[in-house]
């Protein structure tokens, strides 16, 4: 039997317990960022305040928790004592009341540990998300270091990620094999300010595909190279954001480890590049499963072809022309999570080449994105237009340039065409389920060829000559844990010159993956 007086201090102990618990807990709860928080000192010293706050609040967790364990000691020695020794004019209690004193004492003291549990829990997660900037607001680390092995079957123009195959040269072995992680991934994630209704958040990613370390030890080690970067202004409905990023306009690739640092596809169908581009989406909720959303860009295209060695910075002819190049895009989605779209999208910039004229790159462009019954999905891209090199189309290249002397001039001339192109990609998709999935894919990009005959081509360079591209690959990808995968694939180039029967190449790749 528990005595009245000891009932009432058993309780008092608990509610002072519990008191304790509801003052330290309301100290992890997150404080609303004032409207002023970025008025210089001011922020610097709330922000110091609130971190001697968290640190007493530390402090006063380990004394309830000791202050805890000592209530516990006590209860228990009281229950003894109340046992063995009853007051004369006390009634005795019941079995039943017994029982039932037995299970509310137990049942406070499983609400107590259960409140210790979940702020231990609060605690840890809160110190394994804090990473101090000084700004102080949220970042998170993330990324994937990937391991790609591969085997090269015939003469490609870049052994780690072929976009075209060669002619075989005689006596050589057209063939290799190799290794690397240049393609490896490091993402900066950070949620900044609220503002006039609006969420801020800015990105960063970095891989190692920007060119061949110059260290003696090997020569597979790749140098870093910012991939992309963005700034984001979201409103419940309205996305404004700036930065190098995928085109407006071709936003999706398909799906494969073995080419990261050139998307699969680039220069067969894909318009992968990454540009500068500042953008406004608006997204319209037609009903509660389906969306319709307009967007619009301005954007910095460059010049066409694979990367160069020099260290200075010269005007594209997309630049030279002082206009930015105009994006726009209609789409609609339905489905749940609005996991199907259908998108039509332009395309248009001058360009500038000084003595040889002026000419307009254009572009319309149809996207897709269905999910099919019994786990598969079909996405793609198809687009038309002309001078579409600087967007990673046009067989690397955005005109042709013919010479020609004018009647009654001795002067040579030249003029600058825009070669006409076209082509797209299609994936299908099968997911088995969240560890296993499967695809399918297949691209090409066609330039005119009657335009480049009737102009001057350097046939010795592997890219001018070039005149249409295609790329099939096939791919598995397993995945034993979220953060962990495995890919195999196959992908075989086929590349027409202008003199020449198609070259081809087949490329078998091993892909190793963490992600965190």
């Amino acid at each position: 039997m528990i005595h009245p007086v000891s009932r009432n201090r058993i309780r008092k102990l608990a509610a002072g317990v519990l008191l304790v618990s509801g003052l330290a807990s309301s100290h992890f709860l997150p404080a609303q960022e004032p409207a002023d928080a970025h008025d210089g000192q001011g922020v610097s010293a709330r922000l110091d305040r609130m971190q001697h706050e968290l640190d007493a609040t530390q402090r006063q967790l380990e004394e309830y928790r000791a202050a805890m364990q000592s209530m516990q000691r006590q209860m228990q020695a009281m229950a003894s004592a109340n046992n063995q020794s009853c007051g004369s004019n006390a009634l005795p209690d019941t079995p039943l009341a017994q029982d039932r004193n037995a299970v509310s004492l137990q049942q406070a003291v499983d609400d107590l540990r259960e409140q210790q549990s979940v702020q231990q829990s609060e605690i840890a997660v809160h110190e394994q998300a804090k990473v101090e900037t000084r700004s102080r607001y949220n970042l998170k680390i993330g990324g994937m270091v990937l391991f790609n092995a591969f085997e090269n079957s015939g003469a490609v123009d870049s052994i780690d990620v072929p976009v075209i195959a060669e002619a075989r040269k005689t006596g050589a072995s057209n063939a290799s094999i190799g290794a690397s992680v240049r393609q490896s991934v490091i993402t900066l994630d950070s949620t900044g300010p609220q503002f006039w209704g609006a969420h801020t958040y800015a990105d960063v990613q970095v891989d190692f595909f920007g060119g061949l370390s110059t260290s003696d030890y090997t020569s597979t080690a790749g140098t870093a190279r910012m991939r992309a970067a963005s700034l984001q202004t979201v409103w419940p409905t309205v996305n404004i954001h700036a930065g190098l990023e995928r085109l407006l306009v071709a936003s999706s690739a398909p799906t494969s480890y073995a080419t990261v640092g050139e998307p699969a596809m680039a220069w067969s169908g894909n318009l992968w590049a990454w540009v500068p581009q500042l953008a406004v989406e608006k997204a319209l909720n037609t009903s509660d499963s389906s969306q319709f959303t307009l967007a619009a860009a301005l954007a910095d295209i460059p010049d066409p072809g694979p990367g160069s060695g020099n260290y200075v910075r010269t005007a594209s002819a997309a630049e030279s022309s002082r206009h930015p190049a105009v994006e726009t895009r209609t789409a609609w989605s339905w489905g749940p999570n609005n996991s199907s779209a259908i998108g039509i999208g332009s395309y248009w910039s001058p360009h500038n080449y000084g003595a040889s004229g002026n000419i307009h790159a254009w572009a319309a462009l149809l996207d897709w994105r269905l999910m099919l019954p019994a786990r598969f999905s079909f996405t793609g891209q198809a687009y038309k237009g002309q001078a579409l090199g600087g967007l990673g189309g046009g067989a690397f290249k955005d005109v042709s340039i013919s010479y020609y002397y004018p009647a009654g001039y001795g002067q040579l001339i030249s003029k600058a065409t825009a070669l006409r192109d076209e082509g797209g990609w299609a994936q299908l998709k099968f997911r088995l389920n969240d560890l296993f999935e499967l695809n399918a894919a297949f691209g090409q990009d066609n330039d005119s060829a009657a335009q480049l005959r009737a102009n001057y081509i350097s046939l010795s360079n592997p890219y001018s000559g070039l005149a249409r591209n295609q790329t099939f690959l096939g791919n598995a990808i397993f995945r034993p844990r979220a953060s962990l995968l495995l890919s195999f694939e196959y992908r075989r180039l086929a590349s027409w010159q202008l003199v020449s029967p198609a070259n081809t190449a087949n490329i078998f790749g091993l892909a190793a993956g963490y992600e965190f």
